[in-house]
């Protein structure tokens, strides 16, 4: 593939310079370094990151933020740049994802075909070779995470952020993801889902992989060696998935009321009732 600087690679990072630079050795190796502009947004590392990639890696461009960007304050940021920079397509790469050879290429070849399109790789876990990550759909009550096969490709209301591409016209659309309601987790989802509303076609490609573990932990309520009151400030701690302003944020959005139903089931009514039950039975 020749040179395409209108494509943007955007790696939000913060204290993980192995990882980092793990990613941008991976990219290199594959002409990925030459074919892209690559950009890496580093919210405040203290460990040297900043540093090792301007070091090793004098082509890379870097934004810098404070440590409150997190993860969608960094993707906002870059996608910010990169629109101002004449942008045409935005690449979602977080650090952590290892992109197969062409993975980028194919991913912004199938967006090109397609107007109005948002397409994601799938992702399997190194070890295992098991799917990790993918996208979503929605039922009338839940949110269920979907994988699609090799060489098939699977209609989606929202992706996982892993490896995504996305066209120009989504932020002329529905503008930059939403860094104040959700910081760290879920505006993948969000973002790929408002885009579908407004018309575009969400889509995860079988055909295109990447490797990356599912570092996501689900802490069973009933078998955790933590007390309630620890589990409940889970949901304070931006970092958690179960930050309850983004999480209600999200259910709210994708299922309407019923998301508010079910939050209010799953984070009170049935949190409180399996740790009472764990009271009677200690």
């Amino acid at each position: 593939m020749l040179p395409n600087f209108s494509v943007y690679v955007l790696i939000p990072v913060h204290n993980r310079k192995a990882i980092t630079l793990r990613c941008l050795n991976h990219l290199a190796a594959q002409g990925g370094l030459d074919l892209f502009q690559i950009v890496v947004i580093d919210d405040g590392s203290t460990d040297g990151t900043p540093d090792a990639i301007r070091t090793n890696f004098s082509n890379v461009k870097i934004l810098s933020g404070d440590g409150n960007l997190w993860w969608t304050g960094a993707i906002a940021k870059g996608m910010q740049f990169a629109y101002s920079q004449g942008a045409e397509y935005f690449i979602w790469l977080n650090d952590d994802c290892l992109p197969e050879p062409t993975a980028i290429e194919q991913l912004v070849q199938f967006c090109q075909n397609t107007p109005k399109q948002i397409a994601g790789a799938q992702s399997y876990d190194p070890d295992t070779k098991q799917p990790s990550y993918g996208g979503f759909r929605k039922r009338w009550n839940r949110i269920e995470p979907v994988n699609v096969k090799d060489q098939e490709t699977l209609s989606c209301d929202g992706l996982s952020g892993n490896l995504v591409c996305i066209p120009r016209s989504a932020v002329d659309s529905i503008g930059y993801p939403n860094a104040r309601i959700f910081p760290q987790y879920y505006c993948d989802v969000v973002y790929t889902y408002e885009a579908k509303q407004h018309g575009f076609s969400v889509c995860l490609l079988g055909h295109v992989m990447a490797y990356c573990k599912d570092d996501h932990s689900r802490e069973s309520w009933l078998k955790t060696q933590r007390n309630w009151q620890q589990v409940w400030t889970d949901r304070y701690s931006i970092k958690h998935q179960h930050y309850w302003k983004a999480h209600l944020a999200y259910l709210a959005k994708l299922l309407g009321p019923m998301g508010v139903i079910k939050y209010v089931y799953d984070m009170h009514i049935r949190f409180f009732g399996i740790f009472m039950i764990r009271s009677f039975i200690k």
